[in-house]
């Protein structure tokens, strides 16, 4: 009976330990997998936090470039608005000094190299010659002669010039109409002031931004 009993506790004091075992066991791996679980929650919040990082800084450089993107418009705008202020200063102040010329000493000469440019631009045989007001009665038969000769000169070219005789035109310099109608050439200063713009803002442009609009 003795026996029987100590075979008995020898038995349960096995299982104990086997069961000691593998709660020490379970306990290791539940230590171990809570290690690796920790582990991966780490790595993983590294990585969410990487990826915030990168989207916040991705965002902040776009929007860094959407600004300076705007503002680099907003100079280029201004300054394109500056130097076409400055241009059409020049032409304004240039086309005062020309009108302020009428009824100078020297201003026949003028309305003669207006009448020949004119001339040699519209390359007719015969046309007519138009000006303002002010400045048909300085339009005379001599200075229409000058201005075929000097026509001639410059084209070999002859052409014939005759004064309109009322009706004037608008504005101040020539403008002459082919024999027949159908060909004209404006050549009044508010019309070359026109023409040399193009020039006046190029060379705006140079002085300005060495060769082109700043931005």
């Amino acid at each position: 009976m003795e026996q029987s009993l100590n075979d008995a506790e020898a038995i349960v004091a096995g299982i104990l330990a086997d069961a000691d075992a593998e709660a020490a066991r379970l306990l290791a791996e539940a230590d171990e997998y809570a290690a690796a679980a920790a582990e991966r929650a780490r790595a993983q919040a590294e990585a969410i936090g990487a990826e915030a990082r990168a989207k916040a800084d991705a965002q902040a450089a776009a929007i860094r470039a959407e600004a300076e993107s705007k503002a680099a418009i907003e100079r280029r705008k201004r300054a394109l608005l500056s130097q076409e202020k400055l241009a059409s200063g020049i032409v304004e102040r240039a086309a005062s000094e020309v009108a302020a010329m009428a009824g100078r000493p020297g201003y026949r000469d003028t309305l003669l190299a207006w009448i020949t440019e004119a001339a040699i631009g519209l390359s007719a045989e015969s046309a007519s010659v138009n000006a303002s007001k002010a400045d048909l009665p300085l339009i005379d038969d001599a200075l229409l002669r000058e201005a075929e000769r000097a026509a001639l000169e410059a084209t070999g070219k002859a052409t014939k010039l005759r004064k309109v005789e009322g009706d004037p035109v608008l504005g101040q310099g020539a403008y002459l109409t082919a024999d027949g109608g159908r060909l004209a050439y404006d050549n009044r200063a508010a019309t070359r002031f026109e023409r040399y713009r193009a020039e006046i803002r190029r060379r705006v442009y140079t002085a300005l931004g060495a060769g082109k609009p700043r931005s």
